[in-house]
């Protein structure tokens, strides 16, 4: 899990449409934990993000993305990850991530992460 994971999640899972920031707390500790302004954390066990709300987000066998709240996930056009709640995001230069609502997710080194109108 990295903190800009949490990040891209955490924008799916509330709609992606209200920037925030999130930042990873103590890093000796384990589980790491990540705490976001927008009101969500996120611990990892065995590979699998486990969010403050009750949502669970995995990788499964085949790739795809796994929300236990139902949200699904599959590869659209043009390299967009299409989420079954409306949202899309694709892989960008420097390895961030925008979203179909016009929000860019990026890391600020590896404990750091934000989520905000992309100014393109």
């Amino acid at each position: 899990m990295t903190v800009l994971e949490v990040a891209v999640y955490a924008l799916v899972l509330t709609g992606g449409k209200t920037p925030f920031f999130c930042e990873q707390k103590d890093q000796v500790a384990a589980p790491m934990v990540v705490e976001c302004t927008n009101g969500l954390s996120a611990t990892e066990e065995k590979g699998v993000i486990h969010y403050g709300n009750g949502v669970v987000v995995s990788r499964l066998p085949d790739g795809n993305l796994s929300f236990s709240n139902g949200i699904t996930a599959h590869w659209g056009a043009g390299s967009w990850v299409q989420f079954s709640n409306g949202i899309s995001m694709r892989r960008v230069a420097g390895g961030n991530f925008k979203s179909s609502t016009g929000m860019l997710c990026e890391a600020g080194g590896t404990t750091k992460a934000s989520c905000h109108k992309d100014e393109e």
